[in-house]
């Protein structure tokens, strides 16, 4: 007798690290948006490069990196919220 396709998916479940993740990356990039934010506001300083271009460097290296693994994240974050639609997982 076969089992029902409703109490099959009711039994479906994320690994572990799928689960971890998709609880972990909301405050993941929440940080990273606001660490984003923080730099943008320092580097809207028009005396920061005059005064400390090695500073204003790091800033603009750091904001990339951020960003991407902002997007990074956020990808991630989407595979498994698609995952989890697809097991049937509220």
């Amino acid at each position: 007798m076969a089992i029902p396709p409703a109490k099959a998916k009711s039994k479906a479940k994320l690994s572990y690290k799928d689960q971890r993740d998709y609880d972990t990356l909301p405050a993941e990039i929440e940080k990273l948006e606001a660490e984003i934010k923080q730099i943008e506001g320092e580097l809207a300083d028009g005396k920061l490069f005059s005064t400390n271009p090695d500073a204003f460097q790091k800033k603009l290296d750091r904001i990339e990196a951020a960003r991407a693994e902002a997007a990074k994240a956020e990808e991630r974050w989407l595979e498994v919220e698609v995952m989890r639609d697809e097991l049937g997982i509220e």
